[in-house]
């Protein structure tokens, strides 16, 4: 009997950091069902990696946040009968402004896709992992899993959700052959910056930047060593490392200067070309 061909699910699949865990998937032989929101070049990032790695390649554009988004996606997997064994929650959004000053739909718009969507893509999509004896699910948090960040009050709280919910289900499914783990990456140099807002630290952020390709392969190496938490990049986990040393005060102190300082900054600046070349986190 021919085994089914097996998939790894990636959301979040057109740019960044999505879109290099997928091409690391490829590169890896791994068929691939990327998803991501309708005109965001998905197609061809698909028909790109389909060519270049010799693997199958399906692309479904869709905007998880809608109200059964992740219910179709499993029927159209499970109409298509694909097999999934890894699943890879990267979709996520943010923003980097005052609480006060940003409308209560966009926080519910992060909460929903950093948070919701992660829970129902890893419930519902659970039965599918389970049909095989090993399965992996990464879910991408963030650098700010691990700190109350002002000025991305509610962006940090969602990933620091991600972080918790993450290593809980990493003791909870091993036991069924499934494994968990949480990307947590730092300041990410990605091709383009789409908003002024995910601007991390403006001009000191590359010096904790990595490329969103050495981002992927450590995450997907970290993946299947079965690692509950991932966090690439030596002075990142040196930066964390020291976090839970300082007072909380202090702490507090320190992470709203630098935000505040950072946020006045993306403030006065006017975009050009070099935004480009800047940080963004996810």
């Amino acid at each position: 009997m021919i085994e089914a061909k097996r998939y790894s699910l990636v959301t979040g699949a057109s740019t960044g950091i999505g879109k290099a865990i997928a091409e690391e998937c490829a590169k890896r032989k791994q068929n691939l069902i990327l998803v991501s929101l309708p005109e965001s070049g998905l197609h061809e990032v698909g028909k790109t990696l389909q060519q270049h790695y010799e693997v199958d390649v399906r692309t479904v554009e869709l905007n998880l946040i809608q109200p059964h988004a992740v219910n179709e996606l499993y029927d159209w997997c499970c109409r298509q009968e694909l097999a999934i064994d890894v699943l890879i929650n990267n979709a996520g959004m943010g923003n980097y402004s005052p609480f006060s000053s940003t409308e209560p739909e966009t926080y519910l718009n992060i909460v929903r896709l950093n948070a919701e969507v992660v829970v129902l893509m890893t419930n519902i999509f659970l039965p599918k992992l389970r049909e095989h004896r090993e399965s992996y699910v990464l879910n991408v948090g963030s650098f700010v899993s691990f700190l109350p960040i002002p000025y991305k009050s509610v962006y940090s709280a969602s990933k620091s959700f991600v972080l918790t919910f993450s290593k809980a289900l990493h003791s909870e499914l091993d036991q069924y052959g499934v494994h968990v783990s949480c990307l947590c990456p730092g300041p990410t140099l990605t091709e383009t910056v789409k908003k002024r807002n995910q601007l991390l630290l403006s001009q000191n952020s590359d010096l904790l930047s990595l490329s969103p390709e050495v981002v992927a392969k450590v995450a997907i190496d970290g993946l299947f060593k079965r690692k509950r938490v991932i966090i690439p990049g030596w002075k990142n986990k040196f930066i964390l490392s020291l976090i839970p040393l300082l007072p909380f005060r202090l702490k507090s102190y320190i992470l709203k200067a630098i935000f505040k300082n950072g946020f006045e900054k993306e403030e006065k600046r006017p975009l050009n070309k070099t935004d480009e070349q800047k940080a963004s986190v996810h």
